[in-house]
């Protein structure tokens, strides 16, 4: 009796053992939580909403949101922190803000802009108004997005500090913690995020 006890002991322990070494694997190489921190990302995102993101991803693509590590976001030389924000252009693409226009070109095109149900979408996705900041980046310039970075802007447009800035600037892929995948809060918006 004593080793049947025994036995079924060493059982349980090691199924929850090898869930929590599973759990602790998936959390560290797989998925992560991270919570929205500001309104760069309005509307797409609000502020405290809770996120879940990849570190797996082959590539990344136009229009992926992406957590970032930006080193000097706040323009005082300080540790840097994580942001979200929506990848514009990848390494080899030109980016150009025509703030008179309210445009984003890639690559010499517009990022179509299309103005329905009282909302702002820019290449078919929801942004807070039409780019009318272009923060350090000169007006009418082509910036080349340099091998192995990112541009990203929030989709707030006029209020995300992001890569029109000095303080931020292009993102090396090396401080691409992961790219956002699912929403959790609120639970009224539980789902995929585009």
């Amino acid at each position: 009796m004593k080793k049947k006890v025994l036995n079924e002991f060493y059982e349980w322990t090691e199924s929850i053992l090898f869930a929590l070494i599973m759990v602790i694997v998936i959390l560290t190489f797989i998925i992560r939580g991270t919570r929205v921190d500001g309104d760069s990302m309005l509307p797409t995102l609000e502020d405290s909403q809770f996120l879940t993101i990849s570190h797996l991803y082959t590539e990344l693509r136009h229009g992926d949101i992406v957590v970032v590590f930006a080193k000097d976001i706040d323009g005082t030389n300080s540790n840097g922190r994580n942001v979200i924000k929506r990848v514009i252009g990848l390494p080899g693409d030109t980016v150009r803000i025509d703030t008179a226009a309210g445009l984003v070109y890639r690559n010499g095109e517009a990022l179509p802009v299309e103005f329905r149900d009282g909302l702002v979408y820019e290449n078919n996705y929801t942004i807070s108004d039409t780019t009318r900041t272009r923060f350090d980046i000169p007006e009418g310039v082509d910036w080349l997005v340099p091998e192995n970075h990112v541009f990203v802007m929030g989709d707030n447009r006029n209020y995300s500090k992001d890569s029109r800035s000095g303080d931020v600037g292009m993102i090396d892929m090396n401080y691409v913690i992961g790219r956002v995948i699912f929403r959790v809060t609120p639970f009224s918006e539980l789902g995929r995020v585009v």
